[in-house]
This record gives structure tokens, C-alpha cells and sequence, in this order.
């Protein structure tokens, strides 16, 4: 299902590998000021897994729903495993992209932790272990999060209560994994050629996708900046929403008012550009 909220500058949002919009809902609420955002859930872009199927097959579905919003170019914004797919479509696709948000993102191939192969091969299975080592990672960013324990208790609270809302799909979050596994996006990423923004958190908090993975992207996208949301570790658009929604749309008031210094195509760009269609 596509939501589309709010008026002003079109700006698209994906989730992050828990599939779901609705786990965002207070960064999507806050992002309406200004902006028309328009989201979707994973599973209901792709809902079918194939063995065998490309990474690269995000992009017409995507293309899909930004059709379907009628909008023809959009500021991008995608978070954690949403910025793998982001800057892959940016890369293939940018005549449709304002400017590019990438929020803690993991590295463009993947490094696996420990437990990340279990997870993989038998996702139901692992489904307790890979919650409750979740959980340990999280809980120490939402205390810090508020200054008091029944300001964290109720963000918790509402954390917790959109996750059982919208379920966790961890079938599909294999399967997607597999995917990225088997596909390395670094060189797409010198496609890029929209007005890039890295956005992470304090290395302290960040305990899913260590920051200095993320920081590629500043590397690899040339002229890409970094910002960093402060207080937050990898829930930064959950728990620090208004303050998230204000970085970003600044960012992108610049991009779409071209203030901001417009990187020019790389050479053979219109060629890069045709094969990436054909490839994808």
C-alpha cells in the first residue's frame, strides 16, 4: 500500500529491513511539515521471494511507486538497510532523484557478525535470538533518549507498540539479506550524482551498523556530507524525529531550490546510465 502525507517539496522514504512504514510513523509525521512524503512497506513492494532473485530488482518496483504518486523526481531518503536500496536507485536512476539521504546505513557489502548466518539460514528459528540481541542493542540508546524513566517507558512503550502493529517479517528480511549477500553496490555508488547526505548517530549509541561503515558512502559518493543526529544512536529518526525532519529539510529545501552546488554527471553518464536500465 502507498502513503502519500502532507504537501510541498515530494520527498519518498524507505524503511529499513523490518519492511515496515509504520515502525517510522513519527519520522514520517514530522517530515509532513514541508514536504508530500511518500512511503510503503517492503513486503508490499515486493511480497514475493524467489530463489535466485537480484537485488537490483528493488528499482521498478520503486520506479512503480513513484509513478503511481505521479511524481516524476523526489528527494530521497532511506534508513538503515532503506539506504542500501536508496543509493542503488540513485545510481540507476538519476534523473529522478532531487537529493539522496542516507541514514545509517550499512556499508554497500555486507559484513557479517556473528549470528548473522544462523539468522540467515533458519530466520524463524532465529526469530527469539535475533530480537533479544536486538534489544540489547536498543535499549541503551532509548535511555538515553529522554531524561526521565516515564519519558523512556513511554517511548518504549509506542516503540514497541508499532512493532507488534506491524509485524516483522523476518522470512523476507532473509531473503533480502540474501540478496544484498550476493551484491556489491560500491561501484554504483560512484553513479551517484544527486546532492548526497550521510546522516548517523553518536559512535557511542550506534550498536546495530557501526558508523564508520556508514561513513563509506562519503567516500564513495563524491561530495557527499555528513551529519550527525545528536543524542541518538541508530533510532535517531524514531526518537529525535522533529529534530531529524529539521536536517533533512534543510537539506533538501537546498537541493530543490538549487542552492546548493549541483555535482556535475560523470563523463559518459548518458552510457552509464542506459546500461544500468539494462541491467536492472
Amino acid at each position: 500500500m502507498l502513503v502519500t502525507r502532507g504537501t510541498g517539496f515530494p520527498v519518498a522514504v524507505i524503511p529499513g529491513i523490518q519492511g515496515r512504514w509504520e515502525w517510522m510513523a513519527p519520522t514520517i509525521d514530522a517530515l509532513t511539515a514541508g514536504h508530500r512524503v511518500i512511503t510503503f512497506s517492503l513486503t508490499d513492494l515486493r511480497p514475493e521471494r524467489r530463489a535466485g532473485s537480484s537485488f537490483l530488482e528493488w528499482m521498478r518496483p520503486i520506479d512503480h511507486a513513484l509513478d503511481q504518486a505521479h511524481e516524476r523526481q523526489v528527494s530521497l531518503i532511506g534508513v538503515s538497510f532503506g539506504g542500501l536500496i536508496a543509493a542503488c536507485y540513485a545510481a540507476r536512476r538519476p534523473e529522478r532523484i532531487r537529493a539522496l539521504i542516507l541514514v545509517s546505513a550499512p556499508a554497500p557489502v555486507w559484513h557479517p557478525r556473528p549470528g548473522d548466518e544462523f539468522c540467515l539460514r533458519h530466520p524463524r528459528l532465529a526469530f527469539p535470538y535475533f530480537g533479544v540481541r536486538a534489544l540489547r542493542r536498543l535499549l541503551p540508546e532509548i535511555h538515553h533518549a529522554r531524561d526521565s524513566w516515564p519519558q523512556r517507558m513511554q517511548l518504549a512503550a509506542e516503540y514497541f507498540r508499532r512493532s507488534l502493529s506491524a509485524p516483522f517479517a523476518p522470512i523476507h528480511a532473509a531473503h533480502w539479506v540474501r540478496e544484498w549477500k550476493a551484491c556489491d553496490i560500491t561501484n554504483d555508488c560512484a553513479a551517484i550524482t544527486a546532492p548526497t547526505l550521510v546522516v548517523t548517530g553518536e559512535s557511542r549509541l550506534e550498536h546495530i551498523v557501526p558508523i564508520e561503515r556508514t561513513l563509506q558512502y562519503t567516500q564513495l559518493i563524491a561530495g557527499a556530507e555528513h551529519v550527525v543526529l545528536p543524542g541518538t544512536g541508530h533510532l535517531g529518526v524514531i526518537t529525535k524525529p522533529q529534530r531529524f525532519a529539521e536536517i533533512a529539510g534543510q537539506f533538501i529545501y537546498a537541493a530543490n531550490t538549487a542552492e546548493r552546488w549541483q555535482k556535475p554527471a560523470p563523463a559518459g553518464a548518458d552510457q552509464q546510465e542506459a546500461r544500468a536500465r539494462h541491467a536492472s
